[in-house]
């Protein structure tokens, strides 16, 4: 059996209920600005009846203050454009501003002509309102992080002031005549002097990370084969006394758009973990680099001890240390790392066979570089 295609009347009354039915605005006005069509969404959101709002100027629900961006949409309506999702603000009945976004096309006659248009108007004043709550909490989280990061940083910076008149004194003391202090007070102040001397160390390695807290680190365009150079020479003493052998190819090495400072930092934090937690054996280290998705994906690969499965996100986590008896060092310089990649648009993380070493994977992305 044939199904006859439904007649104009019967898609007119279709539409029609569309358009009655529909939550948003739907609205359509002549070549004068006049009103010609309301449906039940219009009232509901600008709360003029039918009988209200047919027949009067549009103007009934512009605010004022928007009046001039009416000109350039109705040039472009005459053009025969249609303006797609023009987000302003209309004016209600009870004169409450609502904020909305406008899709308006040009209404033709039989003969071709344009006769007046047609608004779809959504009313989004829930989203705008979320969109405006969301960035008032973004400011307030940007603006205490920078004051927490101010303070941080001065307090730090006072503080390492303050241990080393503490140091300074405490030695002076020391040094004072043997009788003036017995054996038990000498070893009092000398404790006092060993832990102050290791809070100012925690307080320097602390300084860098408050620094890269950062993300808007000054970027230059750096080789990275001169930054892993760098890196070593930092670390001479550490090669030298352990035999560390250090290889890299420098012409896999890229051109890095990066805060040079702190890279070198991260070379020095990861070559000098692998030479502390080498164990008995002479450190072998091997750095490697290669463009992947986008970004360049380094690895900094040692023959050392291993890190446990459980322990190789821990590792990353500020004053986190696994081994403190048998190396020195307060557990930040793996956080610092993690702060410098995050700062030039990276990750990094770390497989491990424990008893057969690691590798240390971290990149970079590269628009930064």
């Amino acid at each position: 059996m044939l199904l006859a295609a439904p007649g104009k009347e019967c898609m007119e009354g279709l539409f029609a209920s569309i358009v009655e039915g529909s939550h948003d605005a739907i609205i359509s006005k002549d070549l004068t600005e006049t009103i010609t069509s309301w449906n039940k969404g219009a009232e509901r959101m600008f709360g003029y009846t039918v009988e209200e709002a047919v027949g009067k100027p549009i103007s009934i629900i512009l605010n004022p203050e928007r009046a001039n961006e009416m000109p350039a949409i109705l040039e472009r309506l005459k053009r025969g454009e249609r303006v797609e999702h023009y987000e302003t603000v209309r004016r209600t009945k009870e004169g409450r501003q609502v904020d909305v976004a406008l899709t308006i096309s040009p209404i033709y006659n039989a003969a071709g002509r344009i006769v007046g248009s047609s608004k779809i108007i959504r009313d989004i004043t829930q989203r705008r309102q979320s969109e405006e709550a969301l960035a008032k909490q973004a400011r307030r989280v940007v603006r205490g992080q920078a004051n927490l990061q101010q303070f941080a940083y001065i307090a730090l910076h006072d503080l390492k002031e303050i241990l080393r008149t503490l140091v300074a004194c405490t030695e002076i003391l020391l040094r004072g005549p043997k009788k003036k202090l017995n054996s038990e007070e000498r070893e009092l102040f000398a404790h006092v002097v060993t832990a102050a001397k290791r809070i100012t160390h925690m307080v320097t390695d602390l300084l860098p990370y408050v620094r890269t807290l950062d993300e808007d680190l000054p970027a230059e365009s750096s080789r990275a084969s001169d930054l892993i150079d760098w890196a070593l020479d930092n670390l001479r003493f550490a090669i030298r006394s352990s035999g560390a052998e250090v290889a890299y190819e420098p012409h896999e090495m890229p051109v890095l758009r990066c805060n040079r400072l702190a890279l070198v930092q991260l070379f020095e934090n990861l070559i000098g973990n692998s030479i502390k937690h080498c164990g008995s054996r002479r450190p072998r280290i091997l750095i490697s680099a290669e463009r992947q998705d986008g970004h360049w994906r380094f690895s900094v690969s040692d023959n050392g001890i291993g890190i446990d499965a459980g322990d190789q996100e821990r590792i990353f986590t500020l004053f986190e240390r696994l081994s403190q008896q048998e190396c020195p060092g307060e557990g930040l310089g793996l956080t610092l790392c993690r702060s410098i990649v995050r700062a030039h648009g990276g990750e990094i993380w770390v497989k491990s066979d424990p008893g057969k070493g690691s590798t240390f994977t971290f990149t970079l992305c590269e628009s930064s570089c």
